[in-house]
């Protein structure tokens, strides 16, 4: 439940409260039988005492009221398998001489817990008769100095770190949660793209498989990136100079170029005289044939990251032809009207999937919103423990440390009583995460697949139904008022006409969102106005050839601009 080495401290007041600060770390149920206790200029045994007796020597009074020493803490993450309570101990007592050269101070370690960790006190005033400077300002003797410190020595140690850790200050708004979990951002970015790195060959694959993990992908001259439960996308470059989209870009170019063996995946042709089939047969040889043929004919002392780029861009798309194949085998889709059967089943499925995804998604994202303030919960849960034995060993209220506070307010917008209910809310929603990527993959494997059917639907059009003539069309050019269930009204591009074909006339190559009309040259289709009037009519060669003319129009019209 500790999150990497954490530090804190606390003012002590008055002469018994020194004393019970010793006694309590000093226990020896909690340090081995007393063997990890270890005095600084003083003492481990009468430290007490001497440390009074030096503010005597510079005639310091102390009273009730008087801060007389400080109380320190230092934690190591329980993942730390390889860290000994002899090696915490020999960290603790190198930052105290570090920090505090000249004042008296007694290191413990405690045991007694999961995780191992340091308390020292400290007196209040060095062997010269100077006070403590405990501002935050001063980057030695304050807090900040005492967390850089600790980070230093313990990086040394060969011990993990929090790179980002929050600032101490005071906030007023429970908005400063949300800020505060997400200070990891940066890190948890990082180490997600540092994974990706490992398993992808190109930038382009990086980006889907960054979706596949549940992230935003924002594309322009910067590409933007953003998890789950962080209100604003983060540039990629900004994470550091080797997450630029060059940096990328360049890493994968040499580890496509250092790809020594390369991986063809066999496949069969359930049926032999299927021209769907055969089709894609020919397509995935020609694919193999064309990488397995340069790579014979490379010089080993030159430099081809073109062809690399070409070659790994070549062996992904034979792996998809062979999905196609295999798709089809297992589909049994031989013909134009067992495709047909098939792309509407997964269209249909598609439709129910998306409807699933988005009642969830709602759900999915407030979870995620939580995940971060469960991880704060955690990591703030020693600190409010620390509060509660500093009550035990003084018996009086203490000033409640910003990071208690912070557990307090997190506890209220939790909206939990107990350590299991965070771990709870984490787990459901890991899960839930892990089940909402997979439905996402799947959508996606989903559209993928309709898409590569409707090119495959083209590709029938042309050669089982006759159709020749084409015209590209998206989306937003079908007037969707006047589509019927079986024909699709479209405009004609870059013109104001409409007509009406059959929906089995076309292929949406891009799913649902780039397609091609397919058209017969002779037939005579119905030219229609915005108001659904008939003003002409047109046949496919026809219709082509207002396409491109109307085209050729707005290009020349922009050129005069």
């Amino acid at each position: 439940m500790i999150f990497l080495p954490t530090t804190a401290r606390w003012s002590v007041h008055g002469i018994q409260g020194r004393v019970d600060c010793i006694d309590y770390i000093k226990n020896p149920k909690k340090t081995k039988g007393g063997t990890l206790v270890t005095g600084i200029n003083c003492s481990s045994e009468f430290a007490a005492y001497e440390m009074q007796v030096n503010s005597q020597k510079f005639h310091v009074e102390e009273n009730n009221d008087s801060r007389t020493c400080y109380h320190g803490y230092q934690s190591f993450d329980p993942k730390e398998k390889n860290l000994t309570p002899e090696e915490a101990h020999q960290i603790g007592v190198e930052l105290v001489k570090k920090l505090y050269p000249d004042f008296q101070v007694v290191v413990c370690t405690h045991v007694d817990r999961l995780h191992i960790h340091n308390h020292f006190c400290l007196s209040s005033l060095n062997l010269k008769g100077r006070k403590l400077e405990d501002r935050l300002s001063n980057p030695i003797e304050g807090l900040y100095g005492l967390r850089d410190a600790s980070d230093e020595i313990s990086l040394q140690h060969g011990l993990k770190i929090i790179q980002d850790a929050p600032k101490i200050g005071h906030y007023h708004k429970n908005k400063y949660l949300y800020a505060m979990a997400n200070k990891n951002w940066k890190t948890q970015i990082i180490e997600m793209l540092e994974s990706l790195k490992e398993r992808c060959f190109s930038f382009d694959e990086l980006l889907e498989q960054l979706s596949f993990e549940g992230y935003q992908i924002k594309l322009g001259k910067n590409i933007k990136i953003r998890p789950y439960g962080k209100d604003r996308f983060v540039t990629m470059k900004t994470l550091g100079d080797e997450y630029s989209e060059d940096s990328l870009k360049k890493f994968f170019k040499d580890k496509r170029k250092n790809q020594k063996n390369i991986f063809f995946e066999k496949y069969e042709l359930n049926v032999r005289d299927s021209v769907i089939l055969n089709i894609y047969d020919q397509l995935a040889k020609l694919s193999k044939h064309s990488v397995l043929y340069t790579m014979e004919d490379l010089d080993a002392n030159s430099e081809y990251f073109k062809y690399y780029n070409s070659r790994y861009m070549e062996v992904r798309r034979y792996h998809k032809l062979v999905d196609t194949i295999n798709f089809l085998n297992n589909h049994e889709i031989y013909n134009y009207d067992a495709l047909e059967i098939q792309l509407q089943e997964i269209k249909n499925d598609i439709e129910s999937r998306e409807t699933e995804y988005q009642s969830l998604l709602s759900e999915h994202e407030t979870l995620q919103l939580r995940v971060p303030l469960c991880n704060l919960y955690l990591k703030y849960l020693d600190n409010y423990d620390l509060y509660l034995e500093q009550q035990d060993i003084y018996h009086a209220d203490t000033e409640l440390p910003n990071e208690v506070q912070a557990f307090l307010d997190l506890k209220k917008e939790l909206n939990v009583e107990t350590t299991e209910e965070v771990e709870e809310i984490i787990s459901t929603a890991n899960k839930m995460k892990i089940d909402m990527n997979q439905k996402y993959a799947y959508l996606t494997y989903l559209k993928n697949k309709a898409s590569e059917l409707e090119k495959i639907r083209g590709i029938s059009l042309e050669t089982e139904k006759g159709y020749i003539k084409s015209v590209s069309i998206s989306k937003n050019m079908i007037d969707e008022k006047r589509t019927t269930e079986d024909k699709y009204c479209i405009r004609i591009p870059y013109s104001e006409y409409f007509f009406y074909v059959p929906k089995n006339s076309v292929a949406w190559i891009s799913f649902d969102n780039r397609g091609i009309v397919y058209l017969v040259d002779d037939k005579e289709y119905v030219l229609y106005d915005r108001n659904n009037q008939e003003i002409g009519k047109a046949n496919g060669e026809d219709i082509e050839a207002i396409s491109k003319n109307e085209k050729q129009k707005v290009s020349n019209y922009y050129k005069t601009k």
